[in-house]
C-alpha cells in the first residue's frame, strides 16, 4: 500500500493545542492544593513610616497575601504566543510584595512541594498518563 501527500506534521498544532490545556488544567489542580496547604498569617501591617525604609511598599505585610500570589502561567513568546517545544506551564508563588514565598517553601514550612506530591495521581488523570 503506497501513502501519497502524507504529511505527520499537519495535525502537530491541534495536538500541541490539546496538550498544554491539558497541562494548564494539571497545573491549576496543583495550584489549587498549594492555596490549601500555604501556611497564613494572622499580622497585617502598615507600610513603615520611619526608619531606613520608610515609604517602601515591600515593608508593609497583609496577612494570607502569599495564599493569594500562588499562580498559574504560561510563558509566551514576544509575538504574544504560546511557547513551544519549551516547558511553558508554571505554577509560581510570591511576588514583589510576597517575596518571601522562597523562605516560606525551604525554611520549614513547605507547600508547593507536598501540593505537587499529593497531586500526581489526579495529575496523571487529567494528562492520560499511566
Amino acid at each position: 500500500m503506497r501513502v501519497e501527500n502524507f504529511n505527520p506534521n499537519k495535525f502537530d498544532e491541534t495536538f500541541e493545542s490539546v496538550a498544554v490545556e491539558r497541562l494548564v488544567e494539571a497545573a491549576n489542580v496543583v495550584a489549587g492544593s498549594a492555596r490549601q496547604k500555604c501556611p497564613v498569617g494572622t499580622i497585617s501591617r502598615p507600610i513603615y513610616k520611619t526608619g531606613p525604609y520608610a515609604g517602601q511598599s515591600w515593608t508593609a505585610r497583609d496577612a494570607g497575601q502569599l495564599k493569594r500570589s500562588i499562580r498559574v502561567t504560561q510563558r509566551k513568546s514576544k509575538s504574544g504566543k504560546p511557547l513551544t517545544k519549551k516547558k511553558n506551564v508554571r505554577v509560581y508563588a510570591g511576588h514583589f510584595l510576597a517575596y518571601y514565598a522562597k523562605i516560606v517553601e525551604f525554611g520549614g514550612k513547605a507547600f508547593m512541594r507536598p501540593a505537587l506530591n499529593s497531586s500526581i495521581s489526579e495529575i496523571k488523570q487529567i494528562i492520560g498518563a499511566r
